[in-house]
């Protein structure tokens, strides 16, 4: 997919993106990209004048290559320390929002939590090199002792519900029913544990720091008067009725 304008900045950006719904939802083509996200990031191009191209990778290949490619951008990506000086940040796309741990009713665990370094005590489940793995780490949690890393998934859920070994994954209350019906699971056979307020998912556009200043500006000052304007309220609404978790 395209964004043109005929008053368009010089420079074509690469946006690059992952499977994550609602915030990023992916047709079969891999270049069909909607969702919530989408439409913040999509309305900043167009009131930037700035030509685009978009596609979904993996999320660990999508960061690679907003790290080596000039004039690449990457969104949603949680901001965090070790990220904060590998990309420049373009604006916060999403409002508040912290990764929660979530587990299975039916199982007894849950019971027996009451606070983050309870966790420990069973195993949870992340992808690797995403924000929930890197935020438990920083939070103490060791790979391979409290934390099962798995390169890539669409499903943790379908994971939490097969292997009785993990007891918990890392989501967020905004993606989670999207989650559960991809997995074809039925989401009242969840649990919400614990939020983790020490990791925030405020999700950003961040571009390769060798990109053009000035669509990075442009682009800056678009996304902020999005905010500003009215419009990310008109663009949440759209997608509220698909999050339960947040009526």
């Amino acid at each position: 997919m395209y964004g043109v304008n005929s008053n368009a900045i010089a420079t074509q950006i690469t946006l690059v993106t992952e499977y994550l719904p609602p915030y990023q939802i992916v047709g079969e083509d891999n270049h069909n990209v909607t969702g919530f996200a989408t439409d913040v990031v999509l309305e900043t191009f167009k009131r930037s004048n700035i030509e685009y191209s978009i596609a979904s990778y993996p999320w660990v290949r999508s960061y690679n290559l907003t790290l080596k490619n000039p004039n690449t951008c990457l969104f949603s990506i949680v901001r965090i320390p070790i990220r904060e000086n590998k990309f420049a940040w373009v604006g916060q796309i999403t409002k508040e929002n912290n990764a929660v741990i979530w587990g299975l009713k039916s199982n007894n665990h849950t019971q027996h939590i009451k606070q983050l370094s309870d966790i420990k005590n069973y195993i949870t489940a992340v992808n690797k090199d995403g924000v929930a793995h890197l935020g438990m780490i920083e939070n103490g949690f060791v790979a391979g002792k409290h934390l099962y890393v798995l390169g890539y998934t669409k499903s943790l859920i379908n994971l939490l519900v097969t292997r009785p070994e993990i007891d918990f994954i890392v989501a967020d209350d905004i993606s989670i029913s999207y989650r559960a019906k991809l997995a074809g699971i039925n989401i009242n056979l969840l649990q919400r544990v614990l939020e983790i307020k020490s990791i925030p998912l405020n999700f950003y556009l961040a571009c390769n720091k060798q990109s053009n200043k000035t669509m990075l500006h442009t682009l800056q000052d678009k996304l902020s008067e999005i905010h500003r304007d009215g419009t990310y309220i008109k663009i949440l609404a759209r997608w509220k009725n698909k999050m339960p978790h947040l009526q």
